[in-house]
């Protein structure tokens, strides 16, 4: 079944696109568009800061004021074909490996037989945590961007399947279910110059458990991401782990080999969030834990707790946002006795497997004002320290793990 989504992918973008003269004139059918102008400011040149692990190069050594990091636009068409059934494509050109590339977000057709049950088939946003599917859309939250600390780890953004949402009154409020399998599409920066990892064919599935009452929202889910293919850069580290001469010098060499590969292991994401909302003020806790089984993706705990006030067009906001290392770590003893090639070898191991771990917070304070019912301006500033580098990029060895980013963003809606 998945194999022929890609096709449908290009007939109903096609499809739709041909239909956009005939949406004045239909009801059934409108499209909408969302887009984010951004400028950011380093404080230093000695690391990138990056938005998402999708980016190879940031804002910092690369490009001391950039505008690449946030800047995006996004143009979504909806079908209303009958009474129970809906269709919808999205495209995002937002900044990514390299350059930036319109891709297919969104291509979905919803069946939604009573207001309790929608089944949707197609291309999906992958919301593992509460803002995940719409963290494109920068009009929809309050920041410039959502923390990276908490969200820059994840590696997905859509899949090709189905979801079922399932709602019901429970008590004094309401319960929704929601479960989803599929398989990713994307790929990631893996450290190497114009090499990536790519996530096509890995299996996704999860769900979660959302319940609103009042004023609060609490959300548990879980997910599992099943690595179709291997690092590339492995490639090039495993033929050395099980080379039997190398092994004689280092006989712990074959189970660091298992340790390091991705293909057919399984990432597991699993989240907790809780949200107020009363009147102009809102307050969000997020929680995750990242478990894998591959050194090179290394588990990571994150979390951001923020809170915001709107006074008429103004609405101040802080947040405090961390992320720190989980489960095993690489632990390779270097002997002196070892031959210098050797040493020289897993020194080099020790270092790239430290270089994934997820060690940083930031302090975030921020304003945004509503010009109207589609635009809005941001202003941020970000203060981080970091110890780890793998939401960094390009860092200098003299780095001392500070940066401070001052963002200013127009985001609008049409």
């Amino acid at each position: 079944m998945f194999s022929l989504l890609p096709r449908f992918f290009i007939f109903a973008l096609s499809t739709l696109i041909s239909l956009t003269a005939l949406a004045d004139e239909s009801s059934n059918f409108t499209i909408t568009g969302f887009g984010t102008i951004g400028v950011v400011h380093n404080s230093t040149r000695d690391a990138d800061i990056i938005r998402d692990l999708s980016q190879n190069t940031g804002t910092g050594r690369t490009r001391q004021n950039d505008t690449n990091m946030d800047s995006n636009l996004g143009l979504q068409a909806e079908a209303h074909l009958n009474d129970v059934v809906d269709a919808a494509v999205q495209v995002v050109s937002r900044y990514g490996p390299n350059e930036y590339k319109p891709e297919v977000t969104w291509a979905y057709a919803k069946y939604s037989p009573s207001d309790t049950v929608q089944l949707r088939l197609g291309r999906l946003g992958f919301d593992v945590y509460l803002l995940a599917d719409s963290r494109n859309i920068g009009y929809s939250y309050i920041w410039v961007r959502p923390p990276i600390d908490f969200f820059g780890n994840l590696i997905v953004s859509y899949f090709d399947g189905f979801d079922t949402v399932i709602n019901r009154d429970l008590g004094q409020g309401q319960i929704r279910l929601k479960v989803f399998s599929g398989l990713a599409r994307e790929k990631i920066y893996n450290g190497i110059s114009n090499q990536f990892f790519s996530l096509n064919g890995s299996k996704l599935t999860g769900g979660h458990v959302e319940y609103q009452q009042g004023n609060w929202t609490f959300r548990i889910g879980h997910s599992q991401l099943r690595f179709a293919n291997e690092n590339p850069v492995n490639n090039l580290i495993t033929p050395v782990l099980n080379n039997p001469t190398f092994q004689l010098f280092y006989p712990g060499a074959s189970q660091l080999s298992q340790k390091v590969l991705m293909q057919d292991k399984n990432a597991h994401y699993t989240s907790l969030g809780i949200v107020y909302d009363k009147g102009p003020l809102q307050a969000q806790l997020m929680l995750s834990r990242i478990n894998s089984g591959s050194l090179f993706f290394p588990g990571s705990d994150a979390a951001y707790l923020s809170a915001s006030y709107r006074i008429k067009n103004w609405t101040p906001y802080v947040t405090y946002s961390g992320v720190r290392p989980s489960g095993d770590r690489a632990n390779i003893q270097i002997s002196p006795q070892l031959p210098p090639e050797v040493q020289e070898f897993l020194q080099a191991l020790s270092t790239g497997l430290n270089d994934q771990l997820s060690k940083q917070n930031t302090i975030t304070a921020g304003v945004r004002y509503d010009l109207s019912e589609n635009v809005s301006v941001k202003v941020q500033l970000d203060h981080i320290r970091s110890q780890g580098s793998f939401l960094i990029r390009n860092d200098l060895p003299n780095w001392n793990g500070r940066a401070t980013l001052l963002s200013l963003a127009v985001n609008f809606i049409f």
